[in-house]
């Protein structure tokens, strides 16, 4: 992916979401997520729709391969 479009998804996500984006790619259940980062299960899922909505993805498995392609940079 080209550079302008890691900086993208970058500046598209909040810290929460980024956060949650990476315990995802790591194949945690929302449950495991909702545990490690201190919210709920429901919070994890809001993040979930919202990533996939400002990524244009519409799943986990597409999620993580951004991740295991070094697509995505966090935040900004």
């Amino acid at each position: 992916m080209m550079q302008n479009q890691q900086n993208l998804h970058r500046e598209k996500l909040s810290r929460r979401e980024a956060q949650v984006a990476e315990k995802v790619s790591e194949g945690l259940s929302n449950r495991s997520i909702a545990d490690q980062l201190f919210i709920s299960e429901r919070t994890v899922k809001f993040h979930c729709t919202n990533i996939f909505k400002k990524l244009a993805i519409s799943n986990r498995k597409m999620l993580i391969s951004i991740f295991k392609t070094n697509q995505f940079q966090g935040t900004a």
